[in-house]
This record gives C-alpha cells, structure tokens and sequence, in this order.
C-alpha cells in the first residue's frame, strides 16, 4: 500500500497555505496525513487549518530558523507514511497527482524511485510554460533531468520514500540548490520517474525567479561540491547554462575562459550548449526576457 504524507514548509502566506492543503486533501489518491511544518509558532495559522476540519491535517511547529530546507527536515521527521510527498506553502496540486505519479512508477516497473511530474508555471495570473515541457525517456539520470534541457523538476512535484529523506536530509547550511543537492544525492540509490501529467501549479510572485547578483560565485562552488554527482554530459549542461548565464548576470568575464575550458573538458561542445553559453553574454537580460514573453503571449 502507498501511504503517503504530504510535508508543507510554511513561514507565513495563511491564505496560500491553506490552498496548498486543500489540494493535497482533495486528491484522487487520498494521502495518509498532510503536515504543515511551521516555521516557528503561529496560533492564528493553527487556527485556520483547523477550521478545515480534517482529522488528516497536522500542524507542527519547527524550532524559527528562517530556513525552509530546516522546516522541511522537522516536517519529515514528524511522517508516518511510507512515501513523503512535498509541497510548497504557496503552489497547488492538481486532483490526479500522486495517482498520476505512482501509475508511472508502475509503468517504469520499479519499485521505487524518485517521482516527479509536469508542473504549471503562472505569472501575473497567467499561464507562462510547463516544465518539463516534452517528454522525459524512461531511465534518464537525475543530473541529465536537472541539466539537460528537460527543464528540471520543481520541488511540489517531488515524491519519494521516506528512507530517502531520512538518510538524505535538506542541507540547512546551504542558501541555494538544496533541491538539486537533495536529488542528486538521492539519486545515487533511486532512479527518477517523470510523469507526463500536468501535476503541480507554481504561481510566481513578482520578482520571483529573477537572477540575484553573486550567483555565480556560489554556483561555482556548488558545482564542484557536487559534480561528481553528475553525468559528464550534466556537468558540461550546467557550466554552459547555468554558470555562464549567473557569470553574465554578474558582469564576470573573468569566469567565461573556465566556462570554456571545462565544458570543453567534460566533452560538451554541441549547437544547445554553444547556444545557451554565449547567449547571455551577446543578447541582454532584458532583451531574453522580452523574447521569451512574447513567445508565451504575455
């Protein structure tokens, strides 16, 4: 049987916290509990969960650390269910989604794994893209699904067995990536399945997702903390993509000859990675962003 319980890190966002909730009770395959997992104490907050009036909802409250990566672990910690579904305070589920998920796991033939699916971005109250946005090939690697043009998986869409969070706890030291850190660690025991169902609805705040400066610094770091984590083709993806895009943002032409010599190191020079490399050195943020916008009708 698949009992899973759903974990919600919360600091703050009463309202948005309870739409998270009401997504993960209303599913098709009805979770065992679904924690909240406060940062610090909030009586009005506890208030208002209970007003929902299921027995299934449990709202605790982590020690205050202003740190989400903190709250999920105290969130975890609190499970009882055999798989551990997470769920940020301020996205929503579609109905279909755990269902969704372990019918591809089940199509996958494996027991267990890292699951995922097709989350829905909206900005401004409208729809903005999906990721992934194609299809994802049964037996890709989880650096491959970060790094590899296939769009990543956001942190609501995620779902895996309790050990995995247990024996590869969120890094509460680390300011960004813990996500990917997260996967790819786990990843080292667990495959990744991707459901082609949209499962997941991510509403951008304003501001949200824009690049902050000194990102390439500590990208760089987390890139050799971790690339060994990674497949060959993932490490060229991520320092063509995503360390050549912060380097830009950053102003760091000091960066771009390492750019340079470690994809060619890692083998990576094709047309995508040549691309998304020189691009944001060539073309300004602005410009990119006002080119993706047009593409999505906004």
């Amino acid at each position: 049987m698949n009992r899973v319980s759903v974990v919600i890190p919360s600091h703050e966002r009463h309202q948005e916290v309870q739409r998270a909730v009401r997504s993960a009770l209303a599913q098709t395959l009805a979770p065992v509990e679904v924690i909240v997992s406060n940062d610090g104490p909030d009586p009005e907050k506890g208030r208002l969960l209970a007003e929902l009036g299921d027995n299934r909802v449990r709202f605790v409250e982590a020690p205050r650390r202003r740190n989400a990566s903190a709250t999920r672990n105290f969130g975890v910690q609190q499970a009882r269910g055999d798989w551990i579904a997470l769920l940020d305070d301020d996205d929503v589920w579609l109905p279909g989604k755990l269902e969704a998920q372990f019918a591809a796991l089940e199509r996958s033939g494996l027991e267990e794994a890292i699951l995922a699916g097709v989350e829905v971005v909206y900005a401004n109250g409208a729809r903005r893209h999906v990721r992934p946005s194609g299809a994802v090939p049964s037996g890709v690697s989880v650096s491959e699904l970060l790094f590899c043009g296939y769009g990543g998986a956001h942190t609501s869409t995620l779902m895996a067995p309790r050990w995995a969070f247990e024996e590869y706890p969120f890094d509460v030291e680390q300011e960004r990536h813990e996500d990917w850190s997260w996967m790819l660690q786990a990843g080292q025991e667990l495959g990744v399945v991707v459901a082609p169902e949209e499962v997941c609805e991510r509403h951008l705040a304003p501001g949200e997702g824009l690049s902050r400066p000194g990102g390439s610094s500590f990208s760089r770091g987390w890139y050799d903390g971790h690339k060994q984590l990674m497949t060959p083709g993932a490490r060229a993806a991520f320092v063509a993509n995503i360390l050549s895009r912060k380097a830009a943002h950053d102003r760091k032409l000091s960066a771009l000859p390492w750019i340079v010599v470690e994809v060619a190191r890692q083998r990576g020079f094709n047309g995508r990675n040549l691309v998304r490399m020189v691009t944001p050195w060539l073309v300004p943020s602005r410009a990119r962003k006002a080119i993706k916008a047009a593409r999505v009708g906004q």
